[in-house]
């Protein structure tokens, strides 16, 4: 898989965790256009903040690290994160307005600034095309890298799409303890890559539950270098499958990652009202710890989904709604519940809850 054209990557380690990657960054001499969800956590981290505030103008680069959440640390916090970016940005000749920053960690623990700051100089000189550093630096608990590729038009001009993702806990949208990080050297109008990044983020990134936990970091960016134009609608078209194909990749990467998980569930609700009433029942069930521990002893109680559409609101005719498993001890689970109450669906993927999920998080600081 080759990064698409205009873009180059790094990661280095840098000293936030004991020996790990643990910093990264995408670069383009020249600017480049983004497109991003966030999480909707009202504690959000000092990273998603400012990455929020210069999401509108042209990208320079993008800095990430693990290892740190880079959220509600001391007030200076915030002033650190500025710092930074403005010293990064004086490295690469742009402002700091043209910097984005996505971190993922431990809450409350203060952002090592000037560990970051004096590996600049590393970080650049290490950018170059081979991906395998970069897909590394993001991960935590993660056990192993998660990356999508995609390609879109004739081998004469060919776009492509590359997807990098992290997260394997603390899974619930909007969206999860998860960054998403998609290039692509495709050029299409700004509003459409924003209209299609949003489509893409809700029928993957936030149609995964593993922990019913949200996260203060979760970042998904889609980053066109604007290379290749696709004017066409049917490109256009093509695009949006492929971006859709690439978030999805990686959505299910992360519920197959998912912490202590021995089993990825596929939730698809069917005869819904709405395709909101649909999500709003999936993710009920799937959000419900007694569903998830029911899965992991391969016991098919339905009761665990009834109760948990009631707990969301949704009343069930007894005479006509429709239950169906498949084997439960095996490691790919498929549930379908036909609530007969539309014509509307929704699919969202789920991990079973296990004893080994309780150890990680409860050894986790």
């Amino acid at each position: 898989m080759k990064l698409p054209k205009g873009f180059l990557v790094s990661g280095i380690h840098c000293g936030i965790k004991r020996k790990n990657l643990d910093l990264g960054l995408i670069y383009s001499r020249d600017y480049f256009q983004a497109a991003g969800a966030f999480t909707a956590n009202a504690n959000p981290s000092y990273s998603v903040v400012l990455s929020k505030k210069n999401l509108s103008k042209p990208v320079k680069a993008v800095l990430v690290n693990s290892g740190n959440a880079n959220c509600y640390s001391p007030v200076q916090g915030l002033k650190d994160t500025e710092k930074v970016i403005s010293v990064l940005a004086g490295y690469l000749g742009a402002k700091k307005e043209n910097i984005l920053i996505a971190s993922t960690g431990i809450i409350g623990k203060k952002l090592p600034k000037d560990k970051i700051i004096k590996h600049f100089p590393q970080l650049i000189e290490n950018l170059g095309t081979d991906i395998k550093y970069f897909s590394r630096c993001i991960m935590t608990t993660d056990t192993f890298e998660k990356i999508s590729y995609a390609a879109i038009g004739s081998s004469r001009q060919k776009a492509s799409i590359i997807g990098f993702a992290k997260g394997a806990g603390m899974i619930c949208p909007n969206m999860a303890t998860m960054l998403a990080f998609i290039l692509t050297d495709a050029s299409v109008p700004g509003d459409i890559l924003r209209k299609v990044t949003r489509e893409a983020v809700e029928e993957s990134f936030n149609a995964i539950s593993i922990d019913g936990c949200m996260s203060t970091n979760d970042t998904v960016f889609v980053l066109a270098s604007k290379k290749i134009p696709l004017t066409k609608s049917g490109q256009i078209k093509a695009f949006s499958q492929k971006l859709k194909k690439v978030c999805l990749d990686l959505a299910k990467m992360i519920v197959r990652d998912a912490e202590g998980a021995t089993k990825f569930v596929e939730i698809k609700v069917t005869g819904a009202k709405s395709v909101q009433e649909a999500k709003r029942a999936g993710l009920s069930i799937a959000n419900s710890s007694l569903f998830k521990s029911a899965i992991y002893g391969a016991n098919a109680n339905r009761g665990r989904i009834i109760a948990a559409l009631g707990q969301a609101g949704i009343k069930l005719d007894e005479a006509k709604y429709n239950i169906s498993m498949s084997d439960l001890k095996k490691k790919d689970i498929k549930i379908k519940v036909d609530l007969k109450h539309g014509k509307a669906s929704q699919t969202i993927y789920t991990s079973d809850l296990t004893p080994e999920y309780i150890k990680i998080n409860a050894d986790y600081s």
